[in-house]
């Protein structure tokens, strides 16, 4: 699917491949990805 026009996705990708966000498929694999950017010590706790 195209991103919505407006959309960073569709302002800044130039590809699929390459483009200036990305969203995880899940909690989990969303918090093995933010260990390869970030260290706990600047992760804040959240919860719902």
């Amino acid at each position: 699917a195209e991103a919505a026009a407006g959309t960073i996705r569709a302002d800044f990708a130039t590809s699929i491949d390459e483009n200036a966000c990305h969203g995880s498929d899940g909690a989990d694999t969303a918090a093995a990805e933010i260990k390869f950017f970030f260290s706990d010590l600047d992760l804040c706790p959240r919860t719902r």
